[in-house]
């Protein structure tokens, strides 16, 4: 009897395995690859303080055309981070608001400038009102469509704003491959087009 119990609680145990693999293997994964801009010192020197704020009417990333392909996405974004023609390297998970710092922290690095924390006093503070970040699929086309505005500010008083919106889109084939690549593109210009150091210049910094 005792051995039988034995078979029986291995058995499940093998069976209760199986269900988590099974249940991991089918929540889908948005992969985002952001292309760093090449690497130069024209930020050195300067400081900021990074902050993002997510302004979004809606949370969620996946439209209603992509749900049935995105079934059980939890919302959160795989980076991976990539220099020249490199392939990159994965970092981690995001939800939307701590992908947006994450990159620009990121390409910030990458030119030189310095990130302090908030609370560094005098320092001047970029922040990126995060308005729009949406994935769809319409008429077998991933689309995705991307925007916000990003304000400088010293001792709280705005000193300049500009606004970033743009949109990709990339034929369904198999699988959301496409979709990936469609969101790294768009990620990938919306962090890098905006135009820093003009930025700051504009300002007065």
């Amino acid at each position: 009897m005792k051995r039988i119990n034995q078979a029986v609680a291995k058995n499940l145990t093998i069976i209760l395995v199986c269900v988590f693999i099974i249940s991991c293997a089918s929540i889908p994964q948005l992969r985002v690859r952001y292309q760093l801009p090449t690497e130069s010192d024209h930020l050195k020197g300067r400081k900021v303080a990074l902050v993002v704020k997510d302004a979004r009417p809606k949370t969620v990333i996946v439209g209603n055309g992509a749900k049935e392909d995105f079934e059980n996405f939890p919302g959160t974004v795989s980076l991976s981070i990539a220099r020249q023609n490199e392939p990159g390297l994965t970092i981690g998970l995001y939800d939307p608001p701590a992908l947006i710092e994450e990159g620009f922290k990121r390409r910030l690095e990458n030119e030189g400038m310095e990130i302090v924390s908030r609370q560094t006093l005098g320092e001047t503070e970029l922040l990126i009102v995060l308005n729009e970040f949406l994935l769809d699929l319409l008429d077998r086309r991933w689309m995705v469509t991307m925007s916000y505005e990003a304000k400088l500010l010293k001792e709280g008083k705005v000193l300049a704003t500009r606004t970033v919106s743009g949109q990709a889109e990339r034929f369904k084939l198999i699988g959301r491959n496409e979709a990936d690549r469609a969101v790294g593109e768009i990620f990938t210009d919306m962090i890098n087009r905006l135009d820093v150091l003009g930025f700051f210049q504009s300002a007065g910094l």
